[in-house]
């Protein structure tokens, strides 16, 4: 995969982490990225990385890096871009714990609360 392409695609996966930090920033298009594709530019980027810090070594002076995301990042941008919201779990599995019996995996839509000293839409 193209470096260009690969940051692309890393940078719209951060972007929907920033968004839910709540910064405002474009979220990108990842329509029809599969997860094979995401975790490929995340391997390039990682590598563009490696190679810049390499450059600096040897010849010195500044570089730039590249955010690269958290697989469970990668992981949760593509549930969320290819799953439907619902009531049903994508993944249901016994997990005994403290606060229940299972644990899953879903996709479901949600209405934030308005944070402290946000007015309300009328």
């Amino acid at each position: 995969m193209e470096l260009e392409r690969a940051t692309e695609i890393v940078r719209a996966i951060n972007a929907r982490a920033m968004v839910t930090a709540g910064l405002d920033v474009a979220l990108g298009n990842l329509k029809d990225i599969s997860l094979a594709e995401m975790l490929e530019a995340k391997a390039a980027v990682m590598a563009a990385n490696v190679a810049a810090a390499a450059h600096q070594k040897e010849h010195g002076g500044s570089y730039s890096v590249y955010m690269v995301p958290d697989d469970r990042l990668i992981a949760a941008v593509y549930v969320l871009g290819h799953f439907a919201p619902s009531r049903d779990p994508i993944l249901c599995l016994p997990f005994p714990s403290f606060n229940g019996t299972h644990v899953a995996v879903a996709c479901v839509a949600v209405t934030p609360e308005p944070e402290a000293g946000e007015d309300e839409e009328d």
